[in-house]
């Protein structure tokens, strides 16, 4: 592991058993890359996976239209490039942006093909995290939909800050370094309302924002804001 980083009991790595974690930890060869590096390129061929040992990483998606959406953030033991492999299929179906400098084990296909048919916890782990994420993205939009943005903005920064933030006295960082048009695609809203559901909760006294960096400056508050029945879909 990357040294003085903490994974999430929620990743990939993190919830597997230690022989397991040992295991996999001893394949392929570290890499690192530097922040706003393409770490996968959507329509490459590769049949490569990336286990992220530390940093941040978003999956993006080019559309028609020549937009980019972001998919979802990643990090400390996740896995990248793992479903292509899986299924054969070497061409890359999603991008895999570097939001943080991140340290990764690259790891040849057929030897991660090889570890799943010798270590087959691995695979089950890998499953539960894939309907987690859906779990929590079909929630994301549930609360976008019944709560209003600000809300559901809320649920998805204490989420955040579970996972990645990092605490410095009485305010937790979260420096996902991310625009308003993607963390917009993130909560499946427009920008617009992101940009409202963010300034609801800077006026609540809940966050401060910086350029690409939010910080959560009551945590307890926030949790209670988006957890709390509105009688409204936003105050």
């Amino acid at each position: 592991m990357a040294s003085g980083e903490v994974v999430d009991h929620r990743s990939f790595l993190g919830r597997l058993e230690p022989a397991d974690r040992a295991f996999l930890l001893r394949l392929g060869h570290p890499k690192r890359f530097r922040q706003g590096a393409r770490i996968i390129v959507q329509g490459d061929h590769s049949d490569t996976v990336f286990l992220t040992l530390s940093g941040l990483v978003k999956v993006t998606l080019d559309t028609p239209d020549g937009r980019e959406i972001v998919l979802a953030v990643l990090g400390a033991g996740d896995l990248l490039g793992e479903f292509e492999v899986i299924e054969g299929r070497p061409q890359r179906s999603a991008g895999n942006v570097a939001v943080l400098p991140v340290e990764c084990r690259v790891i040849p296909g057929d030897e991660f093909m090889a570890s799943l048919e010798t270590h087959p916890r691995m695979l089950l782990v890998m499953v539960r995290v894939i309907i987690s994420r859906l779990r929590a993205a079909d929630r994301r939009r549930e609360a976008s939909a019944s709560m209003g943005v600000s809300r559901s903005l809320a649920s998805f920064l204490v989420e955040l800050v579970e996972s990645y933030g990092a605490s410095d006295g009485s305010v937790i960082d979260i420096s996902i370094h991310l625009t308003q048009e993607e963390l917009a695609s993130l909560m499946s809203t427009s920008r617009d309302s992101a940009v409202r559901g963010l300034s609801t909760l800077r006026t609540k006294g809940l966050i401060a924002t910086r350029r690409r960096q939010i910080v959560v400056t009551d945590l307890d508050g926030l949790r209670g804001y988006a957890s709390a029945m509105a009688t409204a879909r936003d105050d």
